[in-house]
């Protein structure tokens, strides 16, 4: 990116973390900075089937969780019938 169309980010990590990336840098020959708006950019752009079938994980945990209570209903018995 060209001088001026860049901003600056802060966060704070674990130690543990932070060695691990600096490794990783050090290991593909990149800076810290590359390997880390690498990592970003990646992350973003993963929005496949994989994201997908893990976000789908996730709310299902959620709902297993947020709504058994309903699910295991007597009002909630007449869908039992219909799976």
């Amino acid at each position: 990116m060209p001088a001026g169309n860049e901003s600056h980010l802060a966060i704070e990590i674990e130690p543990e973390l932070r060695t691990r990336i600096v490794a990783a840098a050090a290991e593909r020959g990149v800076s810290v900075r590359d390997y880390v708006v690498a990592a970003l950019r990646q992350a973003l752009a993963s929005t496949g089937p994989e994201r997908a079938a893990d976000d789908s994980i996730e709310w299902s945990r959620l709902s297993s969780r947020s709504f058994a209570r309903d699910w295991d209903s007597d009002a909630d018995a007449v869908y039992d019938a219909l799976a």
